[in-house]
């Protein structure tokens, strides 16, 4: 999905973030697992968070969301990220 699809993206962020606390805004995307976190901006910043390990990465365009797998994937030209969500 695309950031210009943000009402699209914060229903499916907020069906990834089920067993979470989501909060999501006009601006970002919010959400806390407890023992880790993620949250998306709309101008593109994601950041992420757990033990032991923090991720962010500006100008993110584009986000693949897996709801059977439980992983949010961000590919860009310079970086391809995985976030797992804990549990599974």
């Amino acid at each position: 999905m695309q950031l210009n699809e943000w009402e699209t993206l914060i229903d499916e962020l907020r069906r990834f973030g089920r067993a979470g606390d989501v909060t999501a805004t006009d601006t970002r995307i919010h959400i806390d697992f407890g023992s880790a976190r993620v949250e998306l901006s709309r101008d593109g910043t994601l950041q992420t968070g757990m033990p032991l390990h923090d991720f962010t990465h500006d100008d993110t365009v584009a986000v693949v969301v897996d709801h059977d797998a439980g992983t949010l994937i961000v590919d860009t030209d310079t970086v391809s990220y995985t976030f797992r969500r804990p549990g599974e």
